[in-house]
């Protein structure tokens, strides 16, 4: 080999040696644009995730010649995302440095293109780019391609609202602020615009079976006053169930709750059941809790309900749709909601029993699934929020509660539950569904604003198929006048107050959105047409609704 084709092969090899250390060096540790001298701010992104769009694990570092306390927030062009509390604060010490360190699956927020330092004592007031110590510019292959805008649907999850029979019938008041809080999470939904509401699982707390009835009227009667009026849909927890046998507490949860408004799900008596979200098929399978107030010692789930359960995922995996599994209670020591090295919570399903064997055996054959669960009302805060067990199961996201988040506490060494109420404290997700990523928005419902730690991001596979509609049925009448229709939305007001009972069924929901849109309508300014539509949609949402009452009722 001559002394030209050595050099050739020396400085070949040096190209590559130099394109390995250029693909190694991480793309994402950007330092920030300095508003303020001698403050910068270091992002690097970490995990299998590093380079995909949405995905906030990683460490985040303020660095300070001058020191002080330095407020981060996720921010857009011009200033601190609404909504959001902070990421972190950072207290710096005067030329060192501070870091916060994202977990995996946490999520960049869709409207996210920067991040702000903003130097203050307390939470400061002005929170714009302009007024910010320093600026972090996320790398455009970082962020969502998305916007809030963007998504094909939103929802809320909720769980564990646990009205208590507290003003409805009896002394307790055990929970003493369930009431107020799923007034709360109900205008949180009504703020975010959502297209309905999830919940996974004990609506009320049946302390006394002598009350349920009761407690389920309060949970209606207080979703029925509010101004939301989507649908909601419910999954069957421990305590809609506590006395044994259960037939009677599932068949007023039958009744309670909204199932899926399905008139032959009525007549069935059944606990669980499907949705299908009709702008995109994504599919909901809600299951219910059928074996008694003991998921630690009980058989929970039917052979009935799990051969359901094994069909439905069968033959709708891999079928181009989110599959969303809401089940109240979760399996002790595996996944989502707990510390599975040093559990806090000893009422979880016993992993041992053979219909929670067959139940894990089900679902780890659908690892793309989303299993939604409550139970344990730990707060978001704890950390055991999500969960695919290294990768060998679904992803599982562990809802807080509605009612109480139940912190910890150590005495005599030993750390433990904390069931102290706290008012100001009430916990729920706010979901973003888009084609290639689902964000689940972990949020303080008392404060109406989203904790950025401790909300996460799954990967997607969906599109929209079509755009929901109103259907309902024209009226042959020609000769409607202002007065027809003002009657109508009168007896609509009625109506929907004598049966708010039935305020968790998709035909009140859609009664009610009817009557939201027109009830302040000057029906004098209508043309003959629009009148005709307004009492048509009316009537004919009204008749629907009443089919429902009818049919409960017989049953």
């Amino acid at each position: 080999m001559g002394k030209r084709d050595t050099f050739l092969k020396h400085v070949t090899a040096w190209m590559l040696c130099l394109c390995m250390v250029v693909v190694l060096v991480p793309v994402d540790t950007a330092m920030a644009k300095t508003s303020t001298p001698g403050v910068t701010i270091t992002y690097k992104f970490k995990g299998s995730d590093a380079a995909t769009a949405g995905f906030a694990q990683g460490t985040i570092t303020v660095k300070s010649k001058t020191g002080g306390n330095y407020y981060l927030y996720w921010a857009n062009g011009t200033k601190a995302l609404d909504g959001y509390y902070e990421i972190a604060q950072l207290k710096v010490k005067k030329g060192g440095s501070k870091s916060f360190t994202f977990a995996e699956q946490t999520a960049i927020p869709a409207d996210a293109t920067s991040i702000i330092a903003i130097k203050s004592t307390k939470e400061p007031v002005t929170k714009t780019v302009a007024k910010a110590a320093a600026v972090y510019k996320i790398p455009a292959k970082k962020q969502l391609k998305s916007k809030s805008k963007d998504a094909l649907y939103t929802f809320n999850s909720y769980s564990d609202i646990h009205i208590d029979e507290e003003k409805w019938g009896g002394p307790a008041a055990y929970w003493q602020y369930s009431e107020k809080n799923w007034e709360q999470a109900l205008e949180y939904s009504v703020k975010k615009k959502v297209d309905f509401i999830v919940s996974s699982g004990d609506q009320v707390t049946n302390a006394n079976f002598d009350n349920l009835d009761k407690e389920w009227k309060a949970y209606q009667s207080i979703l029925a006053q509010s101004d939301y009026v989507n649908p909601i849909y419910e999954a069957g927890g421990n305590h809609e169930v506590r006395k044994d046998p259960v037939k009677e507490e599932l068949a007023a949860y039958v009744k309670g709750s909204g199932l899926d408004c399905n008139i032959s799900t009525i007549k069935s008596g059944k606990t669980y059941y499907t949705i299908t979200e009709p702008n995109t098929g994504d599919l909901f399978i809600f299951m219910a809790l059928e074996g008694g107030y003991r998921p630690a010692q009980y058989d929970e789930f039917t052979d009935e309900q799990l051969d359901w359960l094994e069909k439905t995922l069968k033959e709708n995996y891999n079928t181009g749709k989110n599959i969303y599994l809401i089940q109240h209670a979760l399996i002790s020591g595996y996944g989502a909601g707990d510390d599975t090295e040093n559990p806090y919570y000893g009422g979880s399903i016993n992993k041992d029993l053979p219909s929670a064997k067959r139940f894990i055996s089900i679902i780890e054959q659908y690892p793309d699934i989303i299993w939604i669960s409550g139970h344990t009302h730990e707060d978001y805060r704890l950390g055991y929020n999500y969960s695919n067990n290294n990768g060998t199961s679904c992803n599982m996201i562990h809802n807080s509660s509605v009612g109480n988040p139940t912190t910890l506490e150590t005495k005599d060494g030993k750390t433990s539950l904390s069931y102290e109420f706290h008012e100001n404290n009430s916990q729920g997700y706010y979901v973003q569904v888009f084609e290639k990523a689902i964000v689940f928005n972990g949020a303080n419902l008392h404060d109406q604003k989203i904790y950025p730690a401790y909300s996460y991001i799954i990967k997607g596979n969906t599109e929209k198929i079509n755009s929901k509609t109103d259907v309902y049925t024209m009226v042959d009448k020609e000769d409607l006048t202002s007065g027809s229709v003002n009657s109508m939305l009168a007896t609509v007001k009625t109506y929907l107050s004598v049966n708010y009972q039935y305020s968790s069924y998709d035909q009140y929901q859609q009664l009610k959105r009817t009557y939201y849109q027109y009830k302040s309508a000057d029906t004098s300014k209508m043309s003959a047409k629009q009148l005709k539509t307004v009492y048509s949609k009316l009537n004919s949402h009204l008749e629907e609704l009443h089919k429902v009452v009818t049919e409960v009722a017989m049953n």
